[in-house]
């Protein structure tokens, strides 16, 4: 993997959302991962390392957005459902290896254990089956040179330019949309965003840094400009968007990745190894040789929560990612779920869940440790602890239980909330070791 070194500093701007009528923003909501709500925490197991979970597990609200280490340099960038909090993953990778250790995360995400590994100086692996994940932690993750950086803002205010040229002259689509992009967006927003895509591909054709960067950059605005409520919402919200506020928002986007970035690299240690990213299936792992793994720091899909290729359709849709191995491999996955009754669906994640950690023990070495961070969830009236499931499925894939902390968690889900009226749904922060 070819490194881009850079070390200008900068601090990140807080993203802006627009009012009703586009400028000026309005106060920005205040964005939560679920190991950052507090609440005591129940350990089982060694009680040194029990504690090293509780400790990790349970970050406290932050006061304010100075203090918000959730969207600290890259970790702010682009939206993620139910990432890692950082401060989590920071304290797992410090408190269960040492510097020069290899730390794999096998589902990666957006690459939230990864950033954190570099940082404290661990050599990072990270993959995952959603190529959008893949993208965006290797966006990530990599230390690129100042005149990238300052490339990057420049192409964006020129596409910013040349997009808003177009609207002026009211110069049509470049292409036809499908019926869903017809109704996510406005149809002025839906041609300024075809706009900004020409205009990428356009300024950016020689350059595949630049490019890929502001890809993602559009990506991250999609959502922003749409008449969707969320990435993990159906819902819609009636939002009056002005003209030419998409290629404003966009331009302003690629200056703050620039500046996050550059801070990144501020803070990684000058001889951190490169990040290691990939697209591989959990189940398999055939991206990693056997036996190469010290620690293993990671999050699991929970059982019928979400649904990572529908969140993310729209994104793939426009930077044309095949989702066909998500579609086929995605564990978890809430729409293979709601057919099932709650034992099947319990019997489904036991099974998906154990491929996983055969997946893992494998690329382990002997006496690694895997950390896993789960959360309860329900399929029905019924719930499915996360915590008993491992328990039990673990011996069977080659791995002794050592300790767990739970934390209690709202469940925001109404129709099943019921599944919880005999104790609150938890989040487990649950470590294991390879036999």
């Amino acid at each position: 993997m070819t490194t881009h070194l850079g070390n200008r500093p900068g601090s990140a701007r807080a993203n802006r959302r627009h009012d009703r009528d586009g400028e000026p923003p309005r106060a920005q909501k205040q964005r939560r991962s679920l190991t950052h709500v507090g609440g005591a925490v129940a350990t089982w197991g060694d009680p040194d390392v029990a504690a090293t979970l509780a400790q990790a597990l349970d970050v406290r609200p932050s006061s304010g957005p100075a203090e918000d280490s959730d969207r600290a340099h890259v970790h702010g960038f682009h939206t993620y459902p139910a990432r890692m909090h950082p401060t989590t993953a920071s304290r797992l990778v410090r408190t269960l290896s040492s510097e020069g250790a290899t730390v794999l995360d096998p589902f990666c995400g957006s690459g939230t254990v990864l950033i954190e590994a570099m940082l404290h100086s661990r050599r990072a692996i990270g993959t995952d089956l959603n190529p959008l994940a893949v993208r965006l932690a290797r966006l990530k993750t990599t230390r690129y040179a100042d005149s990238v950086l300052a490339s990057m803002v420049s192409a964006a205010r020129s596409i910013a330019i040349f997009a808003e040229a177009r609207r002026i002259r009211r110069a049509g689509a470049t292409r036809r949309y499908p019926r869903e992009d017809a109704e996510l967006f406005d149809p002025h927003v839906l041609l300024e965003l075809d706009s900004l895509r020409a205009g990428i591909v356009e300024q950016c054709s020689s350059d595949p840094l630049v490019r890929d960067a502001l890809e993602l950059v559009l990506s991250a605005i999609l959502i922003k400009v749409s008449r969707g409520a969320s990435d993990t919402s159906t819902s819609v919200e009636t939002r009056r968007i002005a003209a030419g506020f998409a290629s404003r928002l966009f331009a302003r986007k690629a200056d703050e990745l620039s500046l996050r970035l550059a801070e990144l690299a501020r803070r990684t240690p000058v001889h951190a190894a490169l990040v290691v990213t990939a697209l591989d299936n959990a189940a398999r792992l055939q991206t990693i040789a056997a036996s190469t793994v010290d620690v293993i720091v990671t999050s699991p899909p929970y059982a019928g929560t979400y649904d990572y290729l529908s969140h993310h359709a729209v994104r793939m849709r426009w930077l044309g990612l095949d989702a066909g191995k998500l579609a086929s491999g995605e564990i978890g996955a809430r729409r293979n779920y709601e057919r099932l009754d709650a034992r099947s669906a319990r019997e489904a994640w036991a099974q998906e869940l154990g491929r996983a950690l055969r997946a893992m023990r494998r690329v382990c070495r002997r006496g690694a440790r895997v950390v896993l961070l789960l959360a309860d969830s329900a399929v029905g009236e019924q719930a499915i602890r996360a915590d008993a499931v491992l328990g039990a499925i673990a011996p069977d894939a080659g791995f002794a239980l050592l300790a767990r902390a739970s934390q209690a968690r709202p469940h925001f889900h109404g129709p099943s909330s019921a599944a919880f009226r005999d104790g609150h749904r938890a989040e487990h922060a649950i470590l294991l070791e390879k036999r």
